[in-house]
């Protein structure tokens, strides 16, 4: 017993070196094996779980934190790991029942407890996460963790000072945290506040940090530049920080969505989608927002969520998470269309299931999804959702191009984002997705330019309101004075009033559109 013992404690010290190493793939090889030679020991459920996850192998880590709590239902370190899974796939009502469970078992356990305040984010609950925060920064007052979800919640409700003040915090308390850094420079004005400039350019000369990825730190840079409208400056910066944060990619970014692309086509060519509308198909009506990242998908969703019989749910995950999982699966794709048809009673299930994710914000209003990529889905949308209305919104390509070069996204599916070449393809899939659906379907597809928005706001508000059968209100005129959250990059720019400075924006960077002139 004794020796087992030692096999065992010998295996979790192996592991412990591979996590420091950060050798994933082989934390992931050795602690299936020892799964299948010791499964009653948690702690090798633990290091498989978390490490899949690490590899955005979201559903196998599910499978995985489920196995571990037919073991043990208590298993806190499971139950928090599961809890979050459930929320990153809009699960919510599944995460909360899982970290309570958590929570009831363990009060003070700083994991669960973090994890309960990202659940009040995703729910829409800021209140309620910033009183989770506060009470654990006031017991961890060191803790970099805490110090961030405080300042980036504060970001999300527009309480810009309040989170200055914590990502300053943030910053001083651990320096090599970039992450703070990046963020502060979101929501602050350089051409006002010069003090954080100085700080950037001081850790990224400090040899110190030579080691670290500081990528944000030289985005962060190139922002302030740009606010004192010195571009050359900027854009140097801008080279330096992609360069840095694309080091980083080690698969082709795009595999999936050349893959999507084809596989739409081979699904809804032919398709006549009138046949699938039934009366038992998700009723309610769904306003779905799409086109390129950094296009406009947020101030237009800060317009319609202005209304007051709209509920604006953000960036919903809902469409890609159900999507990537299925698209790839053959038993899906067999079910779904027999005989060049769709089939309705399998799509009206799917439209049942996914509406039920919208339904969970507010029963009794029209829910709006801003994701940008949801423009792959738009068969779909239509398919399982025949009362929804489809909005594509269009940019100056070149302007478009550099707004999301110069920007830090997060996620891991915005790694295509770091490379010229990679935009460039992006841009091209995106372009003949869309020449594709509105080559059948564009009767659904309501399109906008942002330029035209930028210039005649009214009649284009007025216009966009039309087409999804909502009155007008002035309220969408004054969307910048609305207390929406807003959780993406334009986190600042769509709290003011609309603004045309970002209109032939690329004509200030003369080197960006060398870069970009085949586009």
């Amino acid at each position: 017993m004794n020796k087992n013992l030692e096999l065992i404690n010998a295996e979790i010290n192996n592991l412990n070196i591979l996590s420091k190493m950060n050798n994933i793939d082989e934390i992931i090889k050795r602690s299936s094996i020892l799964i299948k030679k010791y499964p009653q020991i948690q702690i090798f459920y633990n290091f498989l779980g978390s490490s899949l996850e690490k590899k955005n192998r979201i559903y196998d880590a599910e499978i995985v934190y489920k196995k571990s709590l037919e073991i043990d239902p208590n298993n806190t370190f499971a139950l928090v790991n599961l809890g979050r899974i459930f929320r990153l796939i809009n699960d919510y009502k599944r995460s909360d029942e899982l970290l309570n469970q958590a929570l009831d078992l363990e009060p003070e356990n700083l994991f669960a407890q973090l994890n309960y305040g990202e659940l009040k984010i995703e729910q829409n609950k800021f209140k309620e996460a910033i009183s989770i925060f506060e009470k654990i920064y006031k017991k961890n007052i060191n803790f970099q963790n805490i110090i961030m979800r405080l300042a980036n919640t504060y970001s999300i409700i527009g309480e810009f000072k309040k989170a200055e003040e914590y990502f300053s915090i943030a910053s001083k308390k651990t320096p090599e945290l970039f992450a703070a850094d990046y963020r502060m420079s979101n929501i602050i004005n350089y051409s006002e506040k010069k003090n954080h400039q100085k700080i950037l350019l001081e850790k990224i000369n400090n040899s110190r940090f030579d080691k670290l990825n500081k990528y944000p730190l030289f985005f962060a840079l190139a922002k302030s530049y740009e606010d004192q409208k010195n571009y050359d400056r900027a854009f140097k910066y801008i080279e330096i920080a992609n360069k840095e944060r694309n080091k980083l990619v080690v698969e082709n970014p795009l595999r999936y969505e050349e893959f999507f692309l084809n596989k739409n086509k081979e699904i809804f060519s032919n398709v006549k989608f009138e046949q699938n509308i039934s009366n038992n198909f998700y009723e309610k009506k769904l306003i779905f927002i799409v086109g390129l990242p950094r296009s406009g998908t947020t101030l237009l969703h800060q317009i319609l969520s202005s209304h007051s019989e709209t509920y604006g749910v953000g960036e919903s995950i809902v469409l890609n998470v159900f999507f990537f999982k299925n698209l790839v699966n053959e038993n899906f794709l067999k079910n779904l269309k027999k005989d060049n048809k769709i089939q309705t009673e399998y799509l009206n299930k799917i439209s049942l299931k996914l509406g039920k994710n919208y339904d969970y914000f507010d029963l009794n209003k029209t829910k709006i999804d801003k994701a940008p990529s949801n423009f792959f889905w738009i068969g779909f949308i239509s398919a399982l959702f025949p009362n929804s209305k489809i909005i594509h919104i269009k940019r100056n390509i070149k302007d478009n191009c550099l707004s999301i070069y110069k920007n830090l996204f997060g996620g891991n599916r915005t790694d295509w984002t770091y490379d010229v070449t990679n935009i460039q393809k992006y841009v091209k899939i995106y372009r003949e997705m869309m020449v594709f659906w509105k080559s059948i379907i564009s009767e659904k597809i309501y399109e906008i330019n942002y330029e035209d928005l930028v210039k005649s706001q009214e009649l284009e508000i007025k216009n966009l309101l039309n087409f999804c059968n909502l009155k007008f209100e002035q309220e969408c005129l004054e969307h910048h004075k609305s207390k929406n959250p807003i959780k993406t990059v334009s986190i600042n720019q769509s709290r003011k009033p609309i603004y045309n400075d970002s209109i032939e924006s690329n004509l200030r960077y003369k080197n960006f559109n060398n870069l970009f002139k085949d586009i």
